[in-house]
């Protein structure tokens, strides 16, 4: 394991959340929990919020329950109400990112340095109307050149690509994406900058394979060589013994 590399779990979400579930969060996540007006996105919300702290429990030694948020500050204004988030207890110097969209969850821990994933289910889209949005003019050019069937899936490979990028980079997707050029046009790897925020220019951006229905890419600084991932896919995690 490098300090370039990363642990990813690919995690199937419930379709409900439990009291277990619950039980874990702090009183800030059931407060949020509680400003969800749709039963399913608080389960979803819930659900999402277990499995980050089951995974990262494991990873740290330590209850589920007793991981402590914080955050970092934010790199755009120096806040640290709204910058990325980060473990404060227990002390560690890993950082996080976690993302979840329908049945799929995301989590890649970095032992030591800015980590970002991004994890999208496919689904019909307006992209001649996203692409002015959110691509840069070669992204647009290349995703609009495909055919009609194709151009959803390319959309969406660019999408999880620039949430990777901007999450590893603190900024979000707040910032300009159009400026954001990650060649979708190319499978596997492959190299991005950005200049938002203080951290480096250059990413390593990977696609990550989590099946059908879904696209999701891993972020990671640096541009010199295939970064090291260890991948685990886990089953759901309320069966696995000792991380409730």
């Amino acid at each position: 394991m490098t300090s370039a590399g990363a642990f990813v779990w690919t995690v199937p979400l419930p379709s409900s959340a439990s009291e277990n579930d619950l039980a874990l969060l702090d009183d800030a996540e059931r407060a949020r929990a509680d400003r969800y007006l749709r039963a399913r996105d608080r389960a979803s919300f819930v659900a999402g919020r277990a499995v980050l702290r089951r995974v990262l429990a494991e990873h740290l030694g330590v209850g589920p329950a007793a991981i402590v948020w914080g955050r970092t500050p934010c790199p755009g204004c120096g806040s640290d109400r709204h910058g990325p988030p980060r473990i404060a207890d227990p002390p560690t110097s890993a950082a996080f990112s976690f993302s979840r969209s329908g049945p799929y969850a995301l989590v890649a821990v970095s032992p030591s340095g800015p980590v970002g994933v991004d994890v999208e289910a496919t689904r019909p889209l307006d992209v001649r109307e996203l692409a002015a949005q959110c691509l840069s003019p070669k992204e647009a050019a290349y995703v609009l050149g495909l055919p009609a069937g194709k151009r959803p899936e390319a959309f969406h490979r660019a999408w999880v690509r620039k949430e990777a990028v901007t999450k590893a980079v603190g900024v979000g997707i707040a910032t300009d994406l159009t400026a954001v050029d990650v060649s979708p046009d190319r499978l596997g790897t492959v190299v991005v900058h950005c200049d938002a925020g203080p951290g480096p220019s250059s990413w390593t951006v990977t696609d990550l394979d989590v099946g059908a229905g879904a696209v999701a890419a891993l972020a990671l600084p640096g541009t010199r060589g295939q970064p090291a991932i260890r991948a685990r896919c886990w089953g759901t995690l309320e069966s696995r013994k000792g991380i409730r």
